[in-house]
């Protein structure tokens, strides 16, 4: 998981971890954990809802949920 590319895509679509939550129907103390191994990682549907929202392509998703 690669937290810094995770934020930066989340602030150029000016989503703020509530947003995030509120979009994954979490708690931003959830997502939180998510994005430092603690609560577990985030779901296939989870990463494919943010792909959608962010608009990634298939190597930016690799480069923010698999490193």
């Amino acid at each position: 998981m690669n937290v810094n590319l995770f934020k930066y895509f989340a602030a150029q679509n000016g989503d703020k971890m509530k947003d995030i939550a509120l979009a994954l129907d979490k708690t931003v103390a959830t997502i939180s954990g998510n994005l430092h191994g603690k609560k577990g990682d985030f779901t296939r549907a989870e990463i494919a809802l943010l792909k959608e929202r962010w608009r990634l392509t298939d190597e930016q998703c690799i480069q923010i949920f698999f490193s």
